[in-house]
């Protein structure tokens, strides 16, 4: 109940903010700053809706303090690397919820192996998802660098081009990897919208937080009622 009535009251701000903007031209930035993020968001949605994207998403949020990841053991063994918060499985569940609402399809789930990213896969999508090792982890005292892991993250992205389906792609990885192949500056949880060309080519669309698209899906979730 608390949650339904803060996302009605942060959607009823919005609409407020931009309702003095438009009364008042040029006296609030702030309001038209609102209405443009709104309406950034508005296409995002609407362009994930149609289908072809790629979901690029940074696992969530993970334990403060947390053990450091011994790379020289099973990247699914949780016990000796860093997993995620309760906060993580929540914020998780709550993107999920919000892209069904909004009828945002996703066919296909792939998911580096280590337990943040693939807890966060199945916390948003269900247990339908696969593993891929490209999407892991650089090994900061390996010899899979930086460097290694982003290139194969654009591997997977030119194999994954030629005829993308109607529905999108997502891809949960790391901070590193995504922003060297998209220059996005994801936080913990936020997703990428990532165009590909048919030879593997990536621009950026936009990102988001499931929560920014929360008061969207309240109002669809609000006309089912």
């Amino acid at each position: 109940m608390h949650s339904r009535i803060n996302l009605f009251l942060r959607h009823s701000f919005l609409v407020a903010m931009i309702a003095v903007g438009l009364a008042f031209p040029g006296t609030s930035v702030l309001a038209q700053s609102l209405a443009s993020s709104f309406k950034e968001r508005e296409q995002i949605i609407e362009a994930l809706q149609e289908g072809g994207h790629i979901l690029i998403i940074r696992h969530e949020r993970t334990e403060v303090p947390s053990r450091k990841d011994d790379y020289a053991r099973a990247p699914d063994d949780c016990t000796v690397q860093r997993n995620l918060s309760i906060a993580g499985v929540a914020g998780a569940q709550e993107t999920g919820v919000v892209l069904r609402a909004l009828s945002i399809k996703v066919g296909r789930v792939i998911t580096s192996p280590m337990c943040r990213s693939a807890e966060t896969a199945r916390y948003m999508f269900g247990v339908d998802y696969e593993t891929d090792r490209r999407l892991m982890h650089h090994e900061p005292k390996g010899d899979r660098t930086l460097d290694v892991a982003a290139e194969e993250v654009r591997a997977l992205l030119a194999e994954l081009a030629p005829g993308l389906p109607d529905a999108n792609i997502a891809l949960v990885s790391h901070f590193g990897s995504i922003f060297r192949v998209s220059d996005l500056n994801l936080s913990e949880g936020e997703i990428g919208v990532l165009r590909l060309d048919e030879d593997g080519q990536v621009t950026a669309v936009g990102q988001f937080m499931g929560s920014d698209l929360a008061p969207f899906a309240r109002r669809v979730l609000s006309d089912s009622e």
